[in-house]
């Protein structure tokens, strides 16, 4: 067992329930041939039922503390290769066929999730635990309070769907708030293509900059649009200009993405 005090400063809680650790790690449905990234794994608590499971663990760990008392418990097995690193500075570029599994500290969790979107070429399937609001964002389907950026943008490259709610009493030190994991399953396919990815994320994230504002109002904030233009491009869109963007779905998103492409060619 490995003993220390938490670095609050790295959002360390650590995962103490045991029928929890199991049920994060059958989400995966491990197999021998199967290679497991872990996003921080802490005291080792799902790291153990990883290597009973699958072929190899890459396990990454930013604190040097853990990494030694892993090295101590864990690293005898051959399975298992053990990284002192920041998951943000990890490279995935020549990874693939991964499956990930990590709780993903609450102020750091957007960050990390980009870094996984932005290298779905590298894994096929991912159990993350996040705050559950967070959570929410991630796997809210349009129309519900929760959908916004985050939402679209995983849901054109994978499945989505929530796995369950973690009570603050399976943690140690206790969070404040509830947390919740949920399933990214990548597609074979993106739902839709975007030919310019940096417009397709500027234009999705301006949209949602002030829910209350209408997505007609928003474009003209974000993208310095006139309003004239910005309710040309929404019509092109199929989109209503005084719609909420929480209303459109994927694919009038990519409607837009295109009048707004079509429409730089022209000017």
């Amino acid at each position: 067992m490995i003993h220390f005090r938490p670095r609050h400063s790295l959002g360390q809680a650590f995962l103490t329930y045991e029928p929890m650790a199991d049920a994060l790690v059958a989400a995966l449905r491990l197999g021998r041939t199967d290679t497991v990234l872990e996003i921080g794994p802490g005291k080792g608590i799902l790291t153990k039922r990883l290597l009973a499971l699958a072929g190899r663990v890459i396990a990454v760990e930013i604190d040097e503390r853990l990494v030694d008392g892993l090295r101590v418990e864990l690293g005898g097995n051959p399975n298992l290769e053990l990284v002192h690193a920041d998951f943000m500075d990890f490279n995935l570029a020549e990874s693939r066929h991964l499956k990930v599994l990590g709780n993903l500290p609450y102020n750091l969790s957007s960050q990390m999730l980009f870094k996984l979107l932005d290298s779905v070429h590298a894994w096929d399937t991912a159990v993350l635990t996040t705050q559950r609001e967070f959570a929410y964002r991630v796997v809210a389907a349009p129309g519900s309070k929760a959908f916004g950026a985050l939402s679209v943008f995983f849901d054109r490259l994978t499945v989505r769907e929530k796995l369950f709610n973690i009570e603050p009493s399976c943690f140690k030190p206790r969070p404040d708030v509830v947390s919740t994991s949920f399933l990214l399953t990548r597609r074979e396919q993106p739902l839709y293509a975007v030919p310019d990815e940096p417009l397709f994320r500027r234009t999705v994230k301006a949209c949602f900059a002030q829910r209350r504002k209408t997505i007609a109002n928003n474009l003209v904030a974000g993208l310095g649009l006139t309003r004239d233009a910005a309710v040309d491009f929404l019509r092109q869109a199929g989109i209503d200009p005084v719609a909420r963007a929480e209303t459109v779905t994927g694919g009038q998103f990519k409607a837009l993405l295109d009048a707004l492409a079509a429409g730089r060619e022209q000017g």
